[in-house]
């Protein structure tokens, strides 16, 4: 069995390439069912991201994955926007990712979340495996324990951090600016909250509400989605983080105000604001995905070490896990040995003290049930610990003490 990836992201195209391939998460588990049962593919998750879209495959070595999810997105002739990565790079990269060394905000708060979503929507979908099983949970585990233990940069740990921090650099002190954000998901309400810490009067869109479930962040008031151009003309900043399809405001919904917000910020993908809107007058910042900047922070080596060595810690841990995967079907080849070597060795008759034939058969069953339990505990035991070869060892020794059961076992 063989794993592999294909990922899009924002180092190697651009917002308007990745947006034929940023899913929402109804998409993302339609996507997974349809690819689990293409020929060759055991297992699939789909990691979908405001940054990056990723593929990632186990089954049959032959699989291309780019051609794989361009299929199965209806995006054939796509493929070379894709980087694939096979095995120990395919597995090493999405460690890298969980950890943020990927992300367009070094080592960013929201990623280890999203590495853990993609894997429960492909799981819900029924598309997982025992290896992607693995392989996700230990990247998990080594995002969580980078975001933890070390901190790699003082810059803000998200786009919605940085997208804040670039409206502070344009406008100045924001204590008193009124915002409106679109959209009251993970991003939004992130935005929303930076945006009240730093003095906003934040006003947050919903689409429903409903008492007790719709969380709506501190010191913020809310309006209906339909309503939302009523605020526009008296917003300093309007901000937009939805999984709409299509545009949450338009160009033409702006063009004929008196007064436009001074700074637009559209954190969606797809886009959430018609990009012509940057020519309007009066808009003096347009962000978008595309302008939060890159990894230009510097990182100090100590931290970037302690990261790595976690990544390490944890693709040795897998390695260990796919060894003793790959043993096995050896192993359960040794208890079944070593119980008929217990079998064979022993006269149950002279246990059975006399009883009949069938009492003596029924010990000599319970003989070989316990000892093959045994043996098997003691080979679970001994998970990643096993040298190369140590099995197939044992298995001669107990050969050459017992060679008739050589000749049973090809019988």
């Amino acid at each position: 069995m063989s794993i592999c990836m294909a990922g899009i992201d924002w180092e190697t195209a651009k917002m308007d390439k990745r947006e034929a391939f940023s899913f929402t998460s109804s998409q993302v588990g339609r996507l997974c069912g349809q690819i689990a049962q293409m020929e060759g593919v055991d297992g699939c998750v789909l990691l979908s991201t405001c940054n990056r879209t990723e593929l990632y495959l186990s089954g049959e070595e032959a699989l291309q994955p780019a051609a794989v999810l361009c299929q199965a997105a209806g995006a054939e002739g796509a493929e070379a926007l894709f980087c694939e990565r096979r095995d120990r790079e395919a597995e090493r990269h999405l460690m890298e990712v969980s950890c943020g060394l990927c992300s367009q905000i070094l080592g960013e708060d929201q990623i280890v979340s999203q590495v853990k979503r993609a894997y429960q929507l492909a799981h819900e979908a029924g598309s997982t495996d025992a290896v992607l099983s693995q392989l996700f949970r230990l990247a998990a585990t080594a995002g969580k324990r980078s975001r933890t233990q070390v901190r790699l940069s003082a810059a803000p740990l998200s786009v919605a951090g940085q997208a804040v921090e670039q409206l502070a650099a344009e406008l100045g002190d924001l204590t008193g600016k009124r915002a409106l954000v679109i959209g009251n998901g993970e991003m939004g309400r992130l935005a929303s909250s930076l945006l009240a810490a730093r003095g906003c009067q934040v006003t947050v869109t919903l689409r429903t509400y409903r008492h007790g479930e719709t969380i709506v962040p501190a010191g913020c008031q809310t309006i209906g989605y339909d309503e939302r151009m009523k605020l526009v003309p008296q917003s300093d900043i309007l901000l937009s983080a939805t999984t709409s399809p299509h545009y949450t405001i338009t160009r033409d919904n702006l063009a004929g105000l008196e007064r436009v917000p001074q700074a637009v910020c559209d954190l969606s993908i797809p886009r959430d604001i018609e990009p012509t809107i940057r020519e309007l007058p009066g808009v003096r910042l347009f962000l978008d995905m595309d302008s939060m900047g890159g990894r230009d922070v510097h990182v100090d080596a100590q931290d970037r070490q302690q990261v790595e060595d976690i990544i390490e810690e944890e693709m040795l841990k897998l390695e260990r896990w796919c060894s003793y995967r790959e043993d096995l079907p050896m192993m359960d080849d040794l208890c079944r040995l070593i119980a008929e070597r217990v079998a064979t060795g022993y006269d149950f008759s002279l246990l059975a003290d006399g009883e009949e034939t069938e009492v003596a058969d029924k010990m000599e069953q319970a003989a070989r049930l316990a000892v093959e339990k045994t043996a098997r505990l003691l080979f679970s035991g001994l998970q990643g610990t096993l040298a190369e070869g140590a099995l197939e060892i044992c298995r001669e020794a107990i050969l050459r003490k017992a060679p008739q059961l050589r000749d049973r076992r090809t019988s």
